[in-house]
């Protein structure tokens, strides 16, 4: 036990020992005189003659043309005014009847006589107020119109707005008893 802490003791001696000293100095690197720079005059090409002319390959310009092509500019995603539509189909339907200012979900099917000539249907509102509706009665907030009157519903078509910002038709039933 006695050989090993004298050889710790040593070895730290001689570690210690080892990193004492003077650091080195740094050397000196000779810098240039400053002064103007110089300018070499430039190499002077002779003119080039009908050969090297001639082994040339003719240069080839393209021209894009955007006919039929998607524009890769046009943004994805088209952002619309804070306007949304409903609030002008309200405007439009103030003046018509109570069924064309509400929604369809607001609406709930409560009967229907199909058998006869003029197929009719009754819908009630949320306040509970019925209301007689048949074929071509227009309906809902987004003009829509009684297309059919089933057993088992009311159909409405209705314009609607796709993403792309064109109009389509969606037809919606009403159906006289939930699923």
């Amino acid at each position: 036990m006695k050989e090993l802490g004298a050889v710790i003791f040593l070895s730290t001696i001689l570690i210690c020992g080892g990193c004492g000293g003077e650091p080195p100095k740094p050397t000196k690197v000779p810098m240039p005189p400053v002064g103007k720079p110089t300018v070499t005059p430039a190499k002077i090409l002779p003119p080039l003659t009908a050969e090297l002319k001639a082994e040339r390959p003719p240069v080839m310009t393209y021209t894009y043309k955007p006919e039929g092509k998607p524009n890769p500019f046009k943004p994805l995603i088209v952002e619309r005014p804070e306007v949304p539509p409903q609030k002008v189909a309200e405007v439009v339907s103030e003046s018509g009847a109570p069924l064309e200012k509400m929604e369809l979900r607001q609406l709930k099917l409560v009967a229907i006589i199909w058998n006869v000539r003029d197929p009719r249907a009754m819908v009630e509102d949320g306040a509970g107020k019925g209301y007689i509706i048949a074929n071509g009665t227009s309906i809902g907030k987004n003009k829509g119109k009684v297309t059919q009157i089933t057993s088992a519903g009311v159909v409405v078509s209705e314009k609607h707005e796709t993403s792309s910002g064109k109009f389509s038709i969606r037809e919606v039933t009403l159906k006289l008893y939930a699923d």
